[in-house]
């Protein structure tokens, strides 16, 4: 047990060295080039009951400056009233659209053309989960780019200009973006204006995303070896998701599509890359109870769990060094394995007695950590022209601290109820109640 601790401390240490020192190293904001030619661009909305929601999302289309742009909604044999909500919205009348028929799918009821917006289309399919649906927009996209996209969530007026301006790097195959939450977000005289706002359960997560994406994914996008790429908001080229046969039929679709375009680019020598692009953003609706922040986060567990079964065997041999540590041992063995092994540690400590100096020591050494990657996060954000006030910084500041001691202890239980009921093969959307109030407005 001594043994693990410190191999496990020192390596926890390197990993945090490195999310430390490269965020502040190769963080650079790109300018938005509005005179470059716009690519074509599909965005995927997959829905599943989402009456309370859809709305909002195609409300944020009607802004988005980018011409050359199709939005496509698959509406995923709702048991709702989604489908009528969406002909309420935009007038749908049926129109001849043929897919490519390259990739697999449940049957296609209808497709259909709105007369309010020439770019937006919705097809009509009988249930198959979500990875069926975005197969389903994939084969009937018509444009290069694509973006797969929450039916909650609502792109910034900008993302889709800097995802062509990624996309012009010829060296870039996939991309994704910052997803913040809505919750808390407001537009004021046309700017959006963020707040550090709500309900405990809500700063957690703001507080998460903010570190998740400004730091864990801009170190990975460094090292070429982003391990998922949010379903809320990436951004592939067709070509590459119809040589990968598309998503698969699983609870955690965004990480295994990820996974399977560098297991592509391995087996095929190229040297492309996927990337985190800080400056396309989008905004999305987060659980407000924890119910549904337990539904979400086992979820998440699941789909991980998931896929270390899936690719484990295939670490070294059909992905590259920087894939292989991220995913296994930063993912794994320090996101999965040190959760169970931690429980065990305070339960023998407290039940048995054990090295008090050597915990108080690890929980300084944690504390620490966190703090300065806090800090970091939060001076990233303000970087990439966040609009939160200072007071609100602070405020986030001050609440990781506390979070760190409560909600993040949550997250250890959760990521060991969700390695144990991914044996339950329950799959599926995974769905979570939302509320469809939060937007901005």
């Amino acid at each position: 047990m001594q043994y693990f601790f410190y191999v496990t401390t020192t390596v926890f240490l390197v990993f945090q060295l490195l999310y430390t020192i490269v965020p502040l190293l190769f963080s650079k904001v790109k300018k938005l080039d509005n005179n470059l030619s716009e690519k074509s661009i599909s965005v995927l909305v997959p829905a599943y009951n989402e009456e309370l929601t859809i709305a909002n999302c195609i409300k944020a289309m009607e802004g988005l400056n980018y011409g050359n742009h199709e939005v496509i909604i698959i509406n995923d044999g709702s048991k709702d009233d989604t489908f009528r909500r969406l002909h309420e919205l935009l007038e749908l009348e049926p129109i001849d659209r043929k897919p490519d028929q390259k990739l697999a799918y449940k049957e296609i009821k209808g497709i259909y053309g709105s007369k309010i917006y020439q770019n937006i289309f919705v097809i009509d399919k009988l249930n198959g989960g979500k990875a069926d649906s975005l197969n389903v927009g994939i084969d009937c996209a018509q444009s290069d780019i694509v973006i797969t996209l929450d039916a909650d969530s609502m792109l910034e007026v900008n993302s889709l200009k800097y995802v062509n301006q990624y996309f012009h790097d010829k060296d870039i195959i996939a991309l994704g973006g910052t997803v913040k939450i809505v919750q808390g977000a407001q537009k004021k005289n046309g700017v959006i204006v963020e707040q550090f706002a709500g309900k405990g359960i809500i700063k957690s997560q703001i507080i998460n995303y903010i570190h998740g994406f400004y730091v864990r994914k801009l170190t990975q996008s460094v090292f070429n070896s982003i391990v998922v790429i949010s379903g809320a908001f990436g951004a592939f080229y067709k070509e590459i998701l119809i040589q990968v046969n598309g998503f698969r039929s699983t609870v955690g679709e965004d990480i295994d599509i990820t996974l399977k375009i560098h297991e592509y680019l391995k087996a095929n020598k190229l040297k492309q890359k996927l990337v985190y692009a800080p400056e396309a953003v989008c905004y999305t609706e987060c659980p407000e109870n924890i119910p549904n922040f337990y539904k979400q986060r086992i979820r998440w567990q699941k789909a991980f769990v998931d896929c270390i079964l899936i690719y484990w065997s295939k670490l070294s041999e059909k992905f590259s060094l920087g894939v292989s540590l991220f995913f296994a041992i930063d993912g794994f063995v320090l996101g999965t394995l040190t959760a169970f092994t931690t429980i065990f540690y305070l339960l023998q400590i407290a039940l048995f007695g054990g090295d008090i100096i050597q915990a108080l020591m690890m929980l300084s050494i944690t504390l620490i950590v966190n703090a300065t990657q806090i800090i970091i996060s939060l001076y990233l954000c303000k970087k990439y022209e966040s609009s939160y006030a200072f007071k609100d910084y602070l405020k986030m500041f001050l609440f990781s601290q506390y979070e760190l001691l409560t909600y993040r202890n949550l997250l250890l239980y959760l990521n060991i109820v969700g390695t144990f009921k991914y044996f339950d093969n329950d799959e599926g959307w995974g769905y979570v109640e939302r509320k469809g109030v939060a937007t901005i407005s």
